[in-house]
């Protein structure tokens, strides 16, 4: 009897009669770990936020046989959600955190840290808002930067691994409104993206903003935060280079 039983199940299901068990199994989420990621000059270096343990708050960038602190400090026009910090050689650092994650950006590049387990989910898709801060500097070891605020937000599509946003509400030095960027579409890959960025003038002074780069984390034990970094140039009768970080939460 089992043996007819399960004669005719195999009949029904060829038949489309009945529910089969052949078909493919539901992509899993996906489980990343720690891992940092360096832009631009930036690369060359390491940071390190030293406020844990009784140590003093400041971060120390490391080369082979060499090290800077950076202390904190202020500057206008930084979001609050960024910690400032000044190397009175080297310039302004701005630091961000959220769960699982930190971004730290410098005149020269960025660094984006993962911190723990991430799971990627493997289906939908999810929206990210939050914060976005930056320095303008007209090359490195500049010691008066300008600065620009404003709002980023990130579309991420597990089901396609693919990442898209824009940030807006941008104010340049504290005063003058700037032109939105667009975080062009670009892919997922092991919860990380690069991509390019359109648009962003700082209407001020006549520059002219080129193409740039975005780069991003997604952080969190269940992937619910992002941090990013922002690389655009802007040229006029100078060239000076935004570098910006994003911190977001779905």
């Amino acid at each position: 009897m089992q043996i007819l039983r399960l004669s005719i199940a195999a009949s029904l299901c060829a038949l489309g009669l009945a529910a089969c068990s052949t078909a493919p199994d539901a992509a899993a989420p996906q489980e990343v770990g720690t891992v940092s990621m360096r832009t631009g000059a930036a690369a060359n270096y390491t940071y390190t936020h030293l406020a844990s343990g009784g140590s003093p708050d400041r971060v120390l960038r490391t080369l082979p046989n060499a090290g800077w602190y950076y202390y904190p400090d202020t500057l206008a026009g930084v979001p609050a959600d960024f910690s400032v910090y000044l190397q009175t050689t080297e310039g302004y650092l701005l630091r961000g955190t959220t769960s699982g994650g930190e971004v730290i950006i410098v005149d020269n590049g960025a660094q984006l840290t993962r911190t723990g387990t991430t799971v990627i989910p493997a289906t939908g898709s999810a929206a990210y808002s939050g914060t976005y801060g930056a320095i303008v500097v007209d090359g490195s070891r500049d010691l008066s930067p300008e600065t620009v605020s404003g709002t980023a937000t990130l579309t991420v599509n597990f089901a396609y691994d693919s990442v898209t946003g824009m940030i807006t509400n941008r104010v340049f030095d504290g005063t003058t409104a700037a032109d939105d960027v667009t975080l062009n579409l670009t892919d997922l890959v092991d919860g990380a993206f690069v991509g390019s960025t359109s648009g962003g003038a700082l209407n001020s002074g006549g520059l002219v903003a080129a193409d740039g780069t975005y780069t991003g984390l997604i952080v969190g034990p269940n992937g619910e935060a992002i941090v990013g970094a922002v690389t655009i140039s802007h040229a006029g009768p100078n060239t000076f280079t935004e570098q910006g970080g994003m911190v977001l939460t779905r």
